[in-house]
């Protein structure tokens, strides 16, 4: 493949190249000549802003701007350079055999900075950063150090010996061990003060400790005695929650008692419905017979017996039902007045406790107020007993305030400081284990990516096949589960209708269709029989005004069942015949014909008394025109009687009041017998809950249909895809799957990453503000104890220790009660918005009772109207039946089995009221019941709460009298140890710990010390044990190439101070041939020249890179030192590319290549290849 070489470089608008060019390089010897201030050097600049200098005097220019082409005459904005490498080697890392490095400035002026700019750079097109450039280049050896630039040479000679041997200390990396050593020696100065810090605290804590521990004594004491005394009520609540317990289980009992005997009513109340709804249909076909034998007036009688019925049975309806509404009523009454009272009791408790709370911390107040006056009066009797006491008094009591202040600013900044540093060891162990995760997800990608192109396309082919069988199969299941809930949804549907229906037709069972009608029309609703429209009557739909003449003019026509053809009225005739249900007219629309008016008819309906022909009168839908013209042919509607006398004869007229007139001649009048209705609003209902009965079950048809075809494709498709034989496939879709896997966690990584780092930085600015403010409130602190320590001394020279014993007591004291009245003010205000809470809560249940108790006296009044007109209609009803019977006396049998049909009636109605009476009794003792146990089972969560946490042993409980004494006992002694200060215990134990823990701190911190400090020591020796291994090396090629370069010379390198390097500098002494040795700054400009550049060649021999740029290096060689120069670079060049710019003949006839830079008259520089030297003299000065 060859090593890697700088390719092309690419210049847009850099410098003197105002324009876009590109300039093409080939591995070896090339060299770039043209006159003094054409743009020779241009290149190697535009070579290192790409390389990467963040200053630009560097590059030879005052801003980075100047870099900028600025000879034309619009003004440019940018300027950018690219550099392609030939990576054939993979030296870069990149799996690429070309890449690209550009970059570019771009002008972007600021109100207050007008020579603002920003960098941009890219990696093969793709965004990029300074840091991305240089850790890539660093792989493969390159950066600027790579060129050497006009002036580099005698620099060299002409800087120090310190700054000399910095050379080597930059290619030995020093800069990183100085940075290592005096971070250790700045964490061990931490360290120190730290330790320092923590011995005061550890001090302070210390003395406290002793204070605490008499009080931490007593408050042991009380605390057992405590515990005692709960075990004692605990083992009291125990025995309590027994009883309890025992009379929860026998209301429970009760409750399945009286539970057991509902479901027995309930059931014979079933069994009594069913059987009422069999004799009332078994009554309503005696009443027919009873009629079809009577005249009119037996018809009216019964008519109107009927009509009580219904409102007897109607009104029996209201009455169940406002019962039943009630009775619930009643039951969410007495739930609710339950609740009620166990949240007036609660709200009762916690005011009683609010009122204790608030009447403690009155007490606490009054005493805390009473302390503070003591301490004033001992304050001011002891101040005024001697004015300087008063004054040191005074002082101290501000240096105290100040002190504490300070003590607690000070643990609070080293708890914020530690929990800081421990958050940021741990994100720095999380970064590096981020970097590491990034690392490897960055190989994973690139390795899948390449396994994935390997596979076949057929096989890729059988993967996406596969792909869109799966997805199909995803979308059919999806289909399958919606098309079942679809159907799940109309199974509820039809049940619930079907339930409806049933209602329904329950109540119009005492309407005047005849049993045939009824079962063919139920036979329909329920889908037994499918093509059946429906009943005349209910297919047309009439004004009231003319609803009665209408149906005189149908007459029993009104009946016929309109049916889509004549072989589902045969079916329906068989399925009468088979049920035994009785006949009635069909009307198939398949054979139906529709007929016109007759002549007489036609004169007839334009009389100005004629309403127009009754077909006219009716809407209906036109599919059903020849069943209506069959019900009332050409039959016309008159005012009266007498308008239609007038023009009888040869015409079927009807009039208003209902009187029939054939066209035979015949007419029928009188009283109106009950007849069918057109489009009755029962029977429309009816007709609404059938019709969509039938629509739901048509959906279940077609639903069960889709999903069977559904499910066959379902099976299709797994077939399909069981019959792909996949075998790198598998591969493929697992690459696939990790692919995406490792490319989403890379994004989220790398994402995390960024995350990282910025709140790394941030972290370290908070640790750096805390540890300012710390070391502040440390030396505050140090300064206000040397303070206090003078003033307690001098206080204690002027003051009795009576009183300063006396006022430090009283400080504690107020010290705890502050701390009870604190936790009171707590405590007060929970309890406050538990109570807003209960009060809430209340006053909703209270507006709910008061919404049932409207109601319930509304029901109250409605049911009370009900019975009295149930038992008005029923007495009717009997007097009326009483006259049918007398009038009915042919008729006895009949009359006497409906009698008695009509007494069991009324027995299984008084049953059913018996019944339900039963069932009203037994909820409200199931009410009574439970409403106790909400009580039990308060009072027993009440007594498991106080012995909740204590262990119990059951087999030794004392009787309740010695439980009792022995409360009231220990309780006693509990008075006796009291006041009690048991934040003692809490805070001596928290102060232990602390001292534990600062002890712990001073070991570890110890240990950090001598672990930093030897750490400090060990980089040093390795800092100079690398430093000597790579001047060694670099000495040894320094003498190597001077001696190529001299042509037999002598050359060494020295340091001043060789025991500690760093405090010294370098020395070059040279030994030109034929001379003696001398110092660098001793010999010749040439012979300078050529130490120099031996020392250049050997830094670059000890770190090699694969490609050199040399910026007229040759510039103060005589013409022998020039060839032998340009000899090295032609014999170096066979290894690793070399670019040099140069005036020098030997040079260029060393080079591989030639380029030659022009100046144009614009100002622009251009390049020429494959100069010619002989041409070119005359216009290039070359020696």
């Amino acid at each position: 493949m060859g090593f890697m070489y700088l390719k092309e470089v690419q210049l847009e608008n850099f410098k003197s190249f105002g324009h876009k060019i590109k300039i093409p390089f080939l591995p070896g010897f090339t060299a770039i000549t043209g006159p003094n201030g054409a743009g020779k050097s241009n290149i190697a600049d535009a070579i290192l802003f790409v390389l990467g200098p963040k200053s630009s005097k560097i590059i030879r220019a005052g801003r980075l701007t100047d870099l900028i082409f600025n000879g034309g005459k619009e003004k440019v904005n940018q300027c950018k350079v690219s550099l392609v490498f030939d990576n054939r080697s993979r030296r870069l890392p990149i799996p690429e055999d070309e890449i690209v490095l550009t970059r570019k400035i771009k002008r972007a002026p600021l109100p207050d900075n007008p020579e603002n700019y920003y960098s941009y750079f890219y990696i093969n097109g793709r965004a990029a950063s300074l840091s991305d450039f240089v850790q890539l280049l660093t792989t493969a050896n390159i950066s600027a150090n790579s060129i050497v630039q006009q002036g580099d040479v005698t620099a060299i000679v002409e800087m120090g010996d310190i700054p000399r041997r910095k050379i080597i200390d930059d290619i030995a990396g020093i800069a990183e061990f100085d940075r290592d050593i005096e971070k250790a020696e700045k964490e061990r100065e931490e360290v120190e003060k730290n330790l320092e810090y923590i011995n005061i605290v550890l001090r302070e804590i210390k003395s406290q400790l002793r204070q605490l521990k008499r009080d931490r004594d007593g408050a042991l004491a009380y605390k057992k005695l405590k515990e005692e005394l709960e075990k004692s009520k605990a083992l009291l609540s125990y025995k309590k929650r027994i009883e309890i317990e025992k009379e929860i289980v026998e209301v429970e009992k009760q409750v399945q008692s009286y539970q057991r005997d509902r479901e027995k009513y309930e059931k014979e109340y079933k069994e009594l419905k069913e059987a009422y709804k069999k004799k009332q249909i078994k009554f309503q076909e005696l009443e027919e017979k009873i009629a079809g034998i009577g005249g009119s007036e037996i018809e009216e009688l019964k008519e109107r017996i009927t009509a009580l019925r219904e409102e007897t049975i109607k009104a029996k309806e209201k009455i169940n039902y406002f019962t039943k509404e009630m009775l619930e009523g009643e039951e969410e009454k007495k739930e609710l007045e339950n609740n009620l009272k166990k949240f007036i009791k609660q709200l009762n408790q916690q005011e009683k406790k609010q009122k204790n709370l608030e009447k403690e911390l009155q007490i606490i107040r009054e005493e805390i107020r009473k302390k503070e006056k003591e301490i004033e009066e001992k304050k001011h009797n002891a101040a005024h007993s001697d004015e300087k006491a008063m004054e040191i008094t005074r002082n101290l009591a501000k240096l105290k305030k100040e002190y504490e202040k300070r003590r607690q600013a000070i643990h609070e900044f080293e708890l914020q400081k530690d929990r800081l540093i421990q958050k940021r060891e741990a994100l720095l162990t999380l970064i590096a284990e981020i970097e590491e995760k990034k690392n490897t997800y960055e190989f994973e990608v690139k390795d899948i990516k390449w396994q994935m192109d390997e596979l076949t396309k057929e096989e890729r082919h059988k993967v996406k096949e596969k792909e869109k069988l799966e997805k199909e199969l995803f979308e059919k299941k999806k289909e399958e589960a919606e098309i079942s809930e679809l159907l799940k949804k109309f199974d509820r549907e039809v049940i619930h209708l079907q339930r409806e229906l049933s209602r329904l037709r329950a109540k119009e069972d005492a309407s005047n269709y005849k049993r045939a009608t009824r079962e063919i029309l139920k036979a329909r609703d329920e889908g037994k029989i499918k093509g059946i429209y429906g009943s005349i009557a209910e297919l047309g739909e009439v004004e009231d005004k003319y609803k009665k003449a209408l149906g005189i003019a149908a007459g029993g026509r009104i009946e016929a069942i309109v049916v889509e053809n004549d072989q589902v009225a045969a079916e329906c005739i068989s399925y009468l015949k088979k049920h035994d249900y009785g006949r009635t007219t069909f009307l198939p629309l398949n054979k139906m014909i529709t007929g016109k008016p007759r002549g007489k008819s036609l004169l007839v309906v334009r009389d100005e008394h004629s309403h127009g022909f009754a077909i006219d009168l009716i809407s209906f839908h036109e599919q059903y025109r020849a069943a209506f013209w069959y019900v009332f042919g050409d039959t016309i509607v008159m005012d009266n009687l007498d308008a239609a006398r007038k023009v009888m004869g040869g015409v079927r007229l009807v009039t208003l009041d209902g009187e029939l007139i054939e066209s035979s001649g015949a007419m029928t009048g009188g009283s109106v017998p009950k007849y069918v209705l057109f489009g009755a609003s029962d029977r429309k209902k009816l007709d609404e809950i059938g019709e969509k009965l039938r629509n739901a079950m048509h959906q279940q048809e077609i639903l069960s249909e889709q999903l069977i075809e559904v499910r066959e494709k379902i099976a299709e498709i797994e077939k399909n895809l069981h019959s792909i034989r996949i075998k790198k496939d598998d591969k493929l879709e697992r690459l696939e799957v990790q692919k995406k896997e490792f490319e989403g966690k890379l994004r989220v990584i790398k994402r995390e990453w960024e995350a990282k780092k910025e709140e790394e930085e941030e972290i370290n600015r908070e640790i750096e503000a805390v540890e300012k403010k710390l070391q502040e409130e440390i030396a505050a602190i140090k300064k206000c104890e040397e303070e206090k320590g003078i003033l307690e001394h001098k206080l204690r020279e002027v003051t009795k220790k009576e009183i300063v014993r006396s006022i430090e007591e009283l400080k504690e004291a107020i010290e705890e009660s502050k701390e009870k009245e604190r936790n009171l003010l707590l405590e007060l205000n929970t309890l406050q918005k538990e109570n807003e809470i209960v009060k809430e809560r209340k006053e909703e249940i209270e507006e709910k009772l008061r919404e049932i108790e409207k109601r319930s006296k509304e029901f109250s009044i409605q049911l009370k109207e009900l019975k009295r007109m149930h038992s008005e209609s029923k007495e009717k009803m009997e007097s009326l039946m009483e006259v049918e019977r007398q009038m009915l006396g042919k008729m006895k049998g009949l009359t006497q089995e409906r009698d008695e049909l009509y007494k069991e009636i009324v027995e299984i109605e008084n049953r059913i009221d018996m019944l339900s009476t039963k069932m009203e009794t037994s909820l409200d003792l199931i009410s009574r019941a439970k409403s106790r146990l909400p009580t039990l089972e308060q009072a027993l969560a009440e007594v498991v709460m106080e012995a909740e946490g204590i262990e119990i042993d059951e087999k030794n409980i004392p009787s309740l009298e010695e439980l009792k004494a022995s409360i009231r006992e220990i309780e006693q002694k509990m008075e006796a140890l009291q006041p009690v200060n048991m934040r003692a215990l809490e805070e001596y134990e928290k102060q232990d710990e602390r001292r534990r823990k600062l002890e712990e701190d001073i070991n570890r911190l110890k240990e950090q010390r001598q672990n930093l400090i030897k750490l400090a020591e060990e980089m040093k020796k390795k800092k100079k044990e690398v430093f000597l291994n790579v001047f060694e090396a670099i000495k040894m090629h320094f003498e190597e190439i001077y001696a190529e370069l001299s042509e037999g010379g002598e050359a060494e390198l020295i340091l001043q101070n060789p025991e500690n390097p760093f405090e010294g500098g370098l020395i070059i002494k040279a030994r030109p041939k034929g001379k003696k040795i001398l110092h660098l700054n001793a010999l010749s400009g040439g012979e300078k020249s050529i130490a120099s550049l031996a020392f250049i060649f050997a830094l670059q021999a000890y770190d090699p890179s694969p490609f050199y740029i040399l910026d007229e290096v040759d510039m103060f060689l005589d013409g022998k030192n020039a060839e032998r120069v340009a000899h090295a670079i032609k014999k170096r060049s066979k290894y690793a590319q070399f670019i040099v710019v140069s005036l020098r003949r030997v040079t260029l006839n060393k080079a591989n290549h030639i380029y030659g830079v022009t100046m144009q008259e614009d100002g622009i520089s251009t390049m020429i290849g494959n100069v010619d030297i002989e041409q070119v003299e005359e216009i290039v000065e070359i020696k």
